[in-house]
Parts: C-alpha cells; sequence; structure tokens
C-alpha cells in the first residue's frame, strides 16, 4: 500500500464537494533551478522520484506560483543526479533559459502517466475515507513522506491521528470508490500523544 512512489504537489487546485480537498488541475513536477550548457537546456528540481514515467510527455506548462501558465513543447530531457534536464522548444540560448528560472513545471492532471501498481498520486488519496468496517473514522487531510513508507494525517471526530500507509495497517485502499478500509486491530496514534492510541483507536 506504499503510495511514495509519485508524490507531486498539487497547483491550480478546483474545489472539492462535501468538505473535501480541493483536486488539483495541474500536477508540478518541479521547478527550474538554472540555465544548463550553451544550448538553451534547463535544469530543473524534479520532484517525483523518477523522470522516466514522464519522458514521453510532449508539452509543460510553466508559470509562477498562482500566476499564469505558458504551454512549452519539450524536445528533450535527460534525468541528472535528483534533478532533471530539459531542452524546451524556443529556448535556445543561456540568457533565455535564465528567464525561466524559479518558473514551475507542471502538466494538466489529466495528461500524467498512470502510477505504478501498487502505488498512488498524492492528490489520490487526500480526501478519501477511512473506514473499518462499517464504522467511519474520518478523512484524509494530509500525507507526511517518511524514509519507510509514507503516513496519511487522518481527521475525525476526535481530532486528527496518523496511519502509516502499510499493508500491515491497511486492508483495501480504493480511490475510485473514495475509501481506504483499514485492518481492525491496527494501532492508530494521534501526532499530539507522542504514542499509544488515538481516539479513534479500535
Amino acid at each position: 500500500m506504499e503510495s511514495s512512489a509519485l508524490g507531486l504537489p498539487p497547483s491550480e487546485s478546483v474545489a472539492g464537494s462535501g468538505g473535501e480537498p480541493a483536486r488539483p488541475g495541474y500536477l508540478i513536477l518541479g521547478r527550474v533551478l538554472r540555465p544548463h550548457g550553451l544550448h538553451g537546456e534547463v535544469k530543473v528540481a524534479w520532484y517525483a522520484e523518477a523522470w522516466e514515467p514522464f519522458q514521453g510527455i510532449g508539452t509543460v506548462w510553466l508559470g509562477t506560483p498562482g500566476g499564469a501558465r505558458e504551454p512549452m513543447g519539450v524536445e528533450r530531457g535527460r534525468p541528472q543526479g535528483g534533478a532533471v534536464v530539459l531542452k524546451l522548444a524556443g529556448v535556445e540560448t543561456p540568457e533565455a533559459a535564465a528567464a525561466l528560472v524559479g518558473r514551475e513545471v507542471a502538466i494538466p492532471r489529466e495528461a500524467a502517466p498512470p502510477a505504478p501498481d501498487g502505488s498512488f498520486y498524492h492528490y489520490d488519496i487526500l480526501g478519501l475515507r477511512v473506514v473499518a468496517g462499517e464504522r467511519p473514522l474520518g478523512t484524509v487531510r494530509d500525507i507526511l513522506e517518511t524514509p519507510a513508507h509514507d503516513v496519511y494525517v487522518v481527521e475525525g471526530p476526535g481530532g486528527e491521528w496518523l496511519l502509516p500507509a502499510t499493508r500491515a495497517h491497511i486492508r483495501r485502499l480504493d480511490p475510485a470508490a473514495g475509501l481506504i478500509e483499514i485492518e481492525p486491530w491496527a494501532d492508530l496514534v494521534s501526532p499530539s500523544s507522542g504514542g499509544g492510541e488515538s481516539p479513534e483507536a479500535l
């Protein structure tokens, strides 16, 4: 049930209904760091774990946070360490590349490639209802990334509590159905408790 493979921050959200978190219209893939080389390439801080799922994308949208976005064709790209080097159409010189520094690199949500089996985009997890059988326990409001696995922050009637995104804790994760079903014996921890069971523990 680990969901950390494609944990991308959302951008330009559209409002959800019923108090659910807004769903993003765009996925922010990275941010332009600096020009690279002499031919207009840019080095991008890459937020996804890998470049390969996105290497077939022909267009990205560049813009500032909360501002307008401009579509730009992708001529080529390659990973470089934890970053990605992109050659964008119409950007032919280091000076033109420098003008893009600080811009977010995004794609429309519907253009995102499918997540690998057993993984999910974070925006597919946010807003899911958490249940144990027929008992509602709350809604996923945030996701904490840890070296071992993601941890879901769930807002329930008794306050917030933490749900590790592991098979030991989660019986079923079904974004299409809008819910996460947990194992009935799972130990659930309140963020403020420092350990032990939350008010929602079973």
